[in-house]
């Protein structure tokens, strides 16, 4: 009878394990799921940034260019273009004072 008490605990022991074995390898593959979609999320936000990227120095080409243009206020333009420019950002100005004081 001792044998057999010893059996059962030796099946109970390895059951388990069995258990165990079984939880871990369930945890693995989830853990193997996870992973392979926060892959495919990196791999998709690494695109998107790179596609910002491009786009952000496109707009400060864009930038850098319209402000060393030709037609900006610090270039060598004729002076009634200045002239012009200056009383339109005079008038402007005035009427935001009218408006503020009002």
């Amino acid at each position: 009878m001792a044998e057999t008490t010893k059996y059962d605990l030796f099946l109970d022991e390895l059951n388990a394990l069995e258990k165990q074995v079984y939880y871990f390898i369930q945890k693995g593959t989830e853990l193997i799921e996870s992973n392979e979609a926060l892959s495919k999320k990196i791999a998709k936000l690494e695109n998107e940034n790179t596609i910002l990227k491009k786009k952000l120095n496109e707009v400060e080409e864009k930038l850098s260019k319209s402000i060393f243009s030709e037609s900006n206020l610090f270039s060598d333009e004729p002076n009634e273009k200045k002239e012009v420019l200056k009383s339109k950002i005079d008038e402007l100005i005035a009427r935001l004072d009218f408006h503020l004081r009002s």
